[in-house]
């Protein structure tokens, strides 16, 4: 008879890798959305004191007027240093640096998913590409927050290494247990 308590781990492996799935394809929509509206604002132009708008080449007439004055940007801190003045290259390069960290949260999520499948699959969690593969998802979540806040960077740093130390122990326990039997 199996151990019950580890397949009640399979079966919650499996359900993660599952909604992992899921995050990663909203995810992939979300870095194509990101990237085509970078390119599409980036060329966006206003002209005639606001009454056409020019986008990819083309003049549209617009029936209100646009000014860049109506148009506030908000942008990721780190981009304030390179003093960009036009807003329309401004939101171009927060779409694009928005597409980056999407893709890093993308490769966390790959990551992960391949953790909780190989888990799923496996006999004990306690095997050495897991260990591999939660230290990565670590360094990468850590990265991925580090661009938010630097205490909250180092908060969830050390829980991932804490969750690291405690998966290496049980990997040297595991082996232990597998050469007395």
């Amino acid at each position: 008879m199996e151990n019950s308590k580890l397949e009640k781990i399979r079966k919650s492996a499996g359900v993660t890798a599952t909604v992992l799935n899921v995050i990663k394809t909203i995810l992939i929509v979300g870095m194509v959305m990101a990237v085509v509206a970078g390119i599409s604002v980036m060329c966006l132009r206003t002209g005639d004191e606001g009454k056409t708008v020019e986008v990819f080449g083309k003049k549209i007439t617009v029936h209100n007027m646009v000014s860049v004055g109506d148009l506030s940007v908000e942008s990721f801190d780190f981009l304030d240093m390179f003093h960009i003045e036009d807003p329309f290259v401004l939101a171009g390069v927060n779409c694009f640096v928005a597409a980056v960290l999407i893709a890093l949260v993308l490769i966390a999520v790959i990551v992960l998913r391949r953790t909780f499948t190989s888990i799923q699959k496996s006999d004990t969690p306690f095997k050495p590409e897991i260990l591999r593969s939660i230290k990565i998802t670590g360094i990468l979540v850590t990265v991925i927050v580090l661009t938010s806040s630097i205490g909250i960077a180092a908060v969830v740093g050390l829980a991932f290494w804490c969750v690291y130390t405690i998966f290496d122990y049980g990997i040297e326990l595991q082996t232990d247990a597998d050469e007395t039997l």
